[in-house]
């Protein structure tokens, strides 16, 4: 049987080199009927392996703890993943601890995820060809969608069926001393490969380059990668949550007393704003304001709710000149927002200055053409 033999050879090839990318195998037909021959073959085969897989993204989870867990099946290629690799991290921005779970990863494109937790620039594993005599050489990228979790603590799940690209990854951030890896071995298959077809019935995977990382001049060929906690995969995940509680803990201490230190410089600067306000000298204000803001936005506290509770505090008071500072700042950070415009619209029409709200709800409608109470208000305010 052809399947029997493309095993033996296989098998056969494996023993010989030792070297685990070796595939020997029967081309088959797809079951939307192109044929095995046809250029389009492939693509189609991956086009379709990638909707049953949803591109090698299977489980994105918040786990007890403040831990995010993300399990990945295959990496495909970065820019077919982008969006769902910043979807993932964003989910996952407020975790104490990661757990990233590869132990069903065979491979594919690349490491995909160095990028979302190696400082840029980081230089990884790259890739010799014989053939050419050139190193490809690869870091991590700059523009990834968001900002890279260089700090969170970080586990990966690895097992004995952990191939190629992910491997690439889990050795990467090991030897950076970047995670924790908690399972079995590796498979061991370190080279990267290309796909010759032999005739109409076979066709052949053979490694063409060299893995080679610049920090250890080598690579896992036929050892895998060594986990730092040696465990059954089967019990890895469990392992791995103990272990992430527990430097998850230590991590969001360190957050916290960050945060503190933050908090009491913005009190400081919003104080000092209050009493300028007060004194009705306003570039001086608006400065101290500022400094809010800053220190603010660099410890990601600044989002519109925080802005809108913050004037809420002002609003309850009537205290007008810092209100309006920080609604109008609010503009300044989300100009595309409708409903900054509407908060400040409604709150000129509190103070009764209608020539303002009117200006900021016809903003509302210029973002937002069909936001009904918009055109009520401007209607109102017009009679």
């Amino acid at each position: 049987m052809p399947k029997e033999f493309a095993r033996k050879v296989t098998d056969d090839l494996i023993d010989l080199t030792k070297d685990k990318h070796f595939n020997f195998r029967v081309i088959e037909a797809s079951d939307i009927d192109e044929k095995p021959e046809s250029a389009l073959h492939h693509p189609l085969r991956y086009h379709r392996l990638s909707i049953k897989e949803n591109l090698g993204f299977v489980k994105l989870e918040w786990l007890e703890g403040n831990i995010g867990y993300l399990k990945i099946i295959r990496f495909n290629n970065f820019n077919d993943v982008k969006d769902r690799i910043v979807a993932a991290i964003k989910f996952m921005e407020n975790a104490n601890a990661i757990i990233i779970d590869i132990r069903d990863n065979g491979g594919g494109s690349g490491d995909i995820l160095g990028s979302y937790f190696l400082k840029y620039p980081t230089q990884l594993t790259g890739w010799y060809s014989r053939e050419d005599d050139f190193l490809t050489e690869s870091w991590t990228l700059k523009d990834i969608g968001i900002e890279p979790m260089t700090d969170v603590p970080l586990f990966l799940l690895t097992s004995d069926k952990t191939f190629s690209a992910s491997e690439s990854f889990a050795y990467d951030m090991k030897v950076n001393k970047r995670a924790v890896l908690v399972g079995d071995t590796t498979k061991g298959g370190a080279n990267s490969v290309d796909l010759f077809q032999i005739d109409n019935q076979f066709e052949i995977y053979i490694p063409t380059a060299r893995a080679i990382n610049p920090l250890t001049g080598s690579n896992w060929d036929g050892i895998g990668v060594i986990p730092d906690i040696s465990v059954p995969s089967e019990t890895a995940l469990d392992t791995a949550i103990v272990l992430a509680r527990i430097a998850g803990e230590k991590y969001a201490n360190l957050k916290e007393a960050k945060l503190k230190t933050a908090v009491d410089e913005m009190q400081s600067h919003l104080n000092n704003a209050e009493r300028l306000y007060n004194n009705v000298k306003i570039k001086e204000a608006d400065a101290e304001l500022d400094s809010v803001f800053q220190i603010g936005g660099s410890n990601k506290l600044i989002n519109e709710f925080f802005i809108n509770v913050l004037a809420y505090h002002y609003l309850s008071q009537n205290v007008e000149l810092i209100l309006f500072a920080i609604l109008k700042k609010n503009i300044e950070l989300y100009p595309k927002s409708f409903s900054a415009y509407e908060t400040l619209a409604y709150t000129y029409h509190k103070f009764g200055k209608t020539e303002l709200a009117i200006e900021n709800f016809k903003k509302v409608l210029e973002l937002d053409p069909y936001n009904p109470n918009a055109l009520k208000m401007i209607e109102r305010l017009k009679k």
